[in-house]
């Protein structure tokens, strides 16, 4: 495996919750798992920490970032603003066969009804942010809402257990529908702005999960 296969690994089990926050990655254990030397499973990890999934404590080792609900909040006013510039973007040709990939993701939500995986939830999400920040050239953007996409996503993964999981797919159907008919109008603006108001209703949602936790900001 390369550094980068490794790194998108580690990444993923962090966001879905493989690794809880607080618990502990041994560097050690880690480059014998994936069968490579210490120094690029060092160089893997140091990247991780860039992100702000982990932390190296001194005389505690590293372990998973704690899940911050004001940072929570911070981050997703971000994105929202990270789909204003993706309107304002130059913009990529739009690929052949997005219309069908689109409708694919929905007709793979509509499983979810019946299956309840939050799993396959959480990875419709990473595709369909993947999708949207593909039809853009800004390459710092891409980069930027990569990092704060994965470091919410890890959240958003547990808030799931809060919320009505029928009613989170229900919006997310409605969310990948509206977007593929805005593609079929070659409108990418619409795009993020549907995208955008979706964010926004997570963040309400961390909003007042924030206010049940009895934190005042």
């Amino acid at each position: 495996m390369t550094k980068e296969d490794i790194f998108e690994t580690l990444r993923m089990r962090v966001c879905m919750l493989d690794y809880p926050p607080e618990s502990r990655l041994n560097e050690r254990e880690l480059a014998a798992e994936f069968g490579v030397s210490r120094t690029p499973m060092r160089a893997v990890l140091q990247r991780l920490e860039r992100d702000g999934l982990i932390e190296s404590r001194h005389g505690q080792g590293t372990a998973v970032t704690s899940i911050d609900l004001k940072r929570m909040q911070d981050v997703y006013v971000v994105r929202m603003r990270l789909m204003d510039a993706l309107s304002d973007s130059a913009r990529l040709p739009i690929p052949d066969g997005l219309e069908a990939r689109l409708a694919e993701l929905v007709a793979v939500c509509a499983g979810l009804l019946e299956s309840r995986d939050k799993r396959e939830f959480a990875q419709i999400n990473i595709q369909l942010n993947t999708i949207l920040h593909g039809l853009v050239k800004n390459d710092v953007l891409r980069e930027i809402n990569e990092k704060l996409f994965f470091e919410s996503a890890r959240f958003w993964f547990l808030l799931l257990d809060e919320l009505d999981f029928a009613e989170q797919v229900q919006a997310l159907i409605d969310e990948i529908s509206m977007i593929r008919r805005a593609i079929a109008l070659r409108d990418v603006k619409l795009a993020a702005e549907i995208h955008k108001a979706h964010l926004a209703l997570v963040l309400s949602s961390i909003r007042q999960q924030s206010a049940g936790s009895g934190d005042p900001s």
